[in-house]
């Protein structure tokens, strides 16, 4: 989905997430894994208290935003058999969190005030390993997947200029880099990766490979592009195909080799090519995408699709769910489960092929 579009959807989401009170750090939490059975459990959540799932911290614990008393508290939520543990409370605005790529801590990107913000990164014991203040804006982050401490930030003013940073988030340092694009993602612990477009409303763009340490080479890697992902040691390019009616989702090794292609039908908007959500489980060899049953413009983005499910080393792709709503999705790391809808509110059995609500289910949450 085009960058702009999710920045708007995480925006609209944080003006739910406002709350008041004090910050405060809560004793740590085992990490004893308990084993239960593979029934999901429907929550015992107070509608008005749920905000939202932020993600998996291992194949049986989610990280859920509840308010309660005025504070925004995140607990670990287990959802087999329901108990829960809170980790961190705050009363500042949240507008994202994220959780780390080994999953032992979440980043928490909160409003003070106005003009005062912060990025702290909490431990899933629950204690504050960093903070450091910046100004409220529009940000998009990118975790180094090969070492946690490292970080690009990527803002934009209103008119959608940019400006990209690393973070070191042990030391706080924050350093502007000169980038061609904003569309950038780490690809090791020192290489990055961007999509360079010759303007924002561009559909492709050319894929350009720098090392963090000497930025005087710039390596063209793939050309023609839509968009990309990167996941352990794999690269995602979404590229046009023969047919403009199609589009590619091309597998590609570390190499920037090709290894497997999946053809798509290609939909879009008043925006031009839509991206329907993915889920990219390289552990698992598994990839998850909505697909649209034919190419054409969209009207909405509900009830137009199937979830299917690839195997892009096997070369195998199966359908999970027919007419089902684009909304985002994430694996367990297992790869047996995965969070869906824009609260990750609801757990997709990819074996059963079941749907089960999270939360007690209500039309109008807020």
């Amino acid at each position: 989905m085009n960058k702009f579009r999710i920045s708007f959807i995480i925006t609209i989401l944080g003006l739910f997430f406002l709350s008041y009170g004090c910050q405060n750090e809560q004793a740590p939490v085992s990490k004893e894994k308990v084993t239960t059975s593979n029934e999901i459990k429907t929550l015992n959540i107070r509608p008005k208290e749920f905000q939202r799932i932020v993600g998996w911290i291992d194949d049986e614990n989610v990280l859920v935003q509840l308010r309660k008393e005025g504070k925004v508290t995140f607990e670990r939520l287990n959802v087999f058999n329901g108990k829960q543990h809170q980790i961190y409370e705050t009363s500042h605005v949240i507008s994202e969190v994220i959780i780390s790529p080994n999953r032992d801590c979440f980043l928490i990107y909160s409003a003070e005030s106005k003009d005062k913000a912060a990025l702290d990164v909490i431990s899933m014991a629950g204690s504050r390993m960093s903070t450091k203040q910046v100004k409220p804006q529009n940000i998009e982050f990118s975790w180094n997947q090969d070492d946690q401490n490292k970080m690009f930030l990527t803002t934009f003013d209103t008119d959608w200029n940019y400006q990209v940073f690393q973070l070191d988030i042990s030391s706080g340092n924050l350093v502007q880099l000169n980038t061609d694009s904003p569309f950038v993602s780490w690809y090791s612990d020192n290489l990055f990766i961007f999509n360079q477009k010759l303007s924002p409303q561009k559909d492709r763009g050319d894929l350009y490979l720098e090392d963090i340490r000497d930025k005087t080479i710039k390596n063209l890697v793939v050309a023609d592009v839509y968009k990309f992902a990167v996941s352990a040691n794999t690269l995602l390019t979404m590229e046009p195909s023969k047919e403009d009616k199609s589009m590619v989702y091309n597998f590609r090794t570390l190499g920037f080799q090709s290894y497997y292609q999946y053809e798509a039908p290609r939909v879009y908007d008043e925006l031009g090519t839509f991206f329907p959500f993915y889920d990219l489980n390289v552990e698992e060899e598994s990839f998850l995408t909505f697909e649209p049953y034919e190419s054409k413009k969209l009207k909405d983005h509900g009830g137009e699709f199937k979830l299917v499910k690839v195997n892009p080393t096997e070369k195998k792709k199966e359908t999970i769910l027919e007419l089902i709503n684009n909304e985002p999705i994430v694996t367990s790391p297992n790869g047996k489960y995965c969070l869906y809808g824009y609260l990750f509110d609801q757990i997709i059995d990819l074996e059963t092929k079941d749907i089960s609500y999270l939360i007690q289910h209500q039309d109008k949450m807020y």
